[in-house]
């Protein structure tokens, strides 16, 4: 019997869970972090980015697929051996808790700066964690489905940031590469972190119902991670000149503010609020994998008691220190750097290592 047949989900819900770990802080502030290196070139950065990250998902795909039913935490100790198998299981926890904690931590303080700069700390903490919780506690099938609902229903998003193109300055993007290519390079490590989240596959991969359509998930998800993010940043590269872009720490979020229809003021704040909705799947999934891996390390069932653990942390933690948006912007620095060891780095290493393997091992058979 499969390990995880009771639990599957079907190809939609693999790519939503896929795209809705991808979509989370990045959308607001990659404008300006592309802008700082490439200028207006950043979107080919962005594209140069997107490839790297299909890379690194098609090789999880190949390396999953030789063991359909077993996630990575299973796979590690089979080809490194118990003890050795069981220190990278945990790195890769910490990876994911890491991954929990930035993400959560950056996003309150989103928050609190935008929304409720009044509330202290801890209440914004306890208000985000009840139901980080809630969803993390139940099976990856739950999870899938919030993602997919959230998705569709929060699409009007999409069309909100298309609004201010009918002020676009189509100029803004010339002269294309007009800085050479060096710059356009060097901004694709920026891009990194607003990628990251594909690596979750590394866990979902024996929860897909039909596995046959891995591949073809694993491209979609990443294409519509491609297209919001280029949508976003083309939006913002015509409506602020090249000067102006980088001197806004969200122009993401300023775009937003200078729309105002006559039925309706202040519709950033309404985004907002609909933002917190996106954003929470990519915190929730970074710790279901966590908790998971937990739990597989110690062989037990239920992950609901390792998820609790990190959220009660940070609960007790937030009561005696807050974060000031430099530290918050070093962690997220970390993270992105982290994110290339272990997201885009670290699957073709296990790729290669297991062909070989395999390969010693067949010819030992012989």
């Amino acid at each position: 019997m499969k390990n995880y047949a009771l639990n599957d989900m079907t190809l939609i819900q693999y790519i939503m869970m896929i795209h809705g770990t991808q979509m989370g802080f990045g959308l607001l502030s990659l404008p300006a972090d592309l802008a700082n290196y490439a200028a207006m070139d950043g979107w080919i950065s962005l594209i140069l980015g997107w490839f790297l990250a299909l890379a690194a998902s098609l090789a999880i795909v190949q390396l999953m697929k030789k063991h359909p039913d077993d996630t990575i935490y299973d796979l590690l100790p089979r080809y490194f051996g118990k003890v050795a198998g069981a220190m990278l299981n945990g790195s890769i926890i910490l990876y994911f808790l890491f991954a929990y904690y930035v993400t959560f931590i950056a996003s309150i303080g989103f928050f609190k700066l935008e929304l409720l700069a009044n509330t202290p700390n801890f209440l914004m903490v306890l208000l985000f964690s009840v139901p980080t919780y809630n969803l993390v506690r139940n099976q990856v099938r739950v999870l899938s489905r919030y993602a997919e609902i959230t998705f569709w229903g929060l699409l009007w998003i999409f069309a909100v940031f298309m609004y201010p193109l009918t002020e676009a300055h189509w100029l803004n993007l010339l002269p294309v590469l007009g800085e050479g290519w060096k710059p356009v390079f060097q901004a694709v490590s920026t891009t990194g972190i607003s990628f990251l989240g594909f690596e979750i596959s590394l866990i979902l991969y024996p929860f897909l119902k039909h596995k046959e359509d891995a591949v073809k998930g694993i491209v979609i998800g990443n294409l519509i991670t491609l297209i919001i993010y280029l949508a976003v940043l083309l939006t913002t590269f015509l409506f602020f000149s090249p000067d102006d872009i980088t001197s806004y720490r969200f122009p993401t979020l300023k775009v937003l503010k200078i729309i105002e229809f006559r039925f309706m003021e202040r519709i950033e704040i309404i985004v907002l609020v609909a933002y917190a909705f996106i954003v929470i799947r990519v915190w929730t999934h970074y710790l279901f994998a966590g908790s998971f891996g937990i739990s597989r390390l110690l062989g037990k069932q239920d992950h609901k008691r390792y998820a609790a653990i990190p959220i009660l942390f940070i609960l007790v933690i937030s009561t005696f220190y807050k974060p000031n948006n430099l530290t918050v912007r070093s962690m997220l620095k970390l993270f992105g750097n982290l994110g290339w060891i272990f997201a885009f780095a670290l699957p073709f290493f296990l790729l290669a290592y297991t062909m070989i393997y395999r390969y010693f091992r067949k010819e030992a058979y012989r």
